[in-house]
């Protein structure tokens, strides 16, 4: 039996573009992954709004595939998404990965034509770690400390490790034999380095004198790796001074990145997030 059934024939599609490189810095080259938009032809100026991902990793060696089906999810809702691969803290000690967010950004700029993203409707989005840079990304920019960022429409915090001395008060998983935040600071404790760490955390550089764009938080509650406080004193330290701050905690949550942060409802808060900001 034949049967015919109508589609249309010039779907947008997101392609999964692999392993650019966007900086070479002599002893390790840093690389992307993309999803990008794609269609046959294309409306006149059509573009799309784009998302920096910076993934967690204690800040050391990223899995910058894991998240790559899941971070799909979030692109059909219309983003072109661009996943950030960073120096790690025991080769390239911090600031190290705000640079490499500000030379990203500028290998994503001469991509924008290309590949259609809209570089007027930028954001930044990481989890745990990388929640903690692209937060330190946006507020050092916003003070003048690291090569000038484009505008950032927001920013998209996930369960980040955002408060270095806050951090260094819960116990370490059993798995973890080294403090990350202490290999992140170039230190062999951070007792003892509590100015170092107080300049390597976010709510430091939380001021009424300059803006810092929108920030969108999200934590769970129980969440067993970092604990829900580094969130709940970002968000207080940016209502304080008046900024443009939305936290969502996750109730009765265990959960440390991973799947629930790419549930229908925490796209939801993401994508509405973004729409509002553009």
């Amino acid at each position: 039996m034949r049967k015919r059934i109508q589609v249309k024939c010039d779907e947008l599609e997101w392609l999964y573009s692999q392993d650019w490189e966007y900086w070479d810095y002599g002893d390790c080259q840093r690389h992307l992954q993309m999803i990008i938009p794609y269609r046959r032809t294309w409306e006149e100026g059509e573009k799309y709004p784009l998302i920096l991902f910076i993934p967690g990793s204690a800040w050391l060696k990223q899995e910058l595939y894991n998240d790559i089906p899941k971070l799909s999810d979030l692109a059909k809702r219309g983003f072109a998404i661009a996943v950030m691969e960073y120096r790690e803290a025991d080769i390239a000690r911090f600031p190290a990965q705000i640079e490499d967010v500000a030379n990203a950004l500028e290998f994503l700029g001469t991509k924008a034509e290309q590949f259609r993203f809209d570089m007027s409707r930028l954001f930044l989005m990481g989890n745990s770690s990388g929640g903690h840079i692209a937060t330190m990304a946006a507020l050092w920019n916003a003070h003048g400390l690291c090569k000038q960022l484009p505008k950032l429409c927001g920013v998209i915090c996930e369960c980040g490790s955002t408060d270095i001395l806050i951090c260094s008060e819960n116990p370490l998983p059993p798995w973890m034999k080294v403090r990350p935040s202490a290999v992140l600071l170039g230190v062999e404790d951070i007792k003892g380095n509590e100015e170092i760490a107080r300049r390597v955390s976010a709510s430091m550089y939380v001021t009424d004198e300059v803006e810092i764009p929108p920030m969108c938080i999200l934590h769970g509650e129980n969440d067993p790796i970092v604990s829900v406080e580094n969130s709940r004193v970002l968000c207080d330290m940016l209502e304080k001074y008046g900024h443009n701050v939305e936290y969502y905690e996750l109730m009765n949550c265990d959960a440390h990145c991973g799947a629930t942060f790419f549930s229908k409802a925490v796209l939801d808060v993401v994508q509405d997030f973004c729409e509002r900001n553009f």
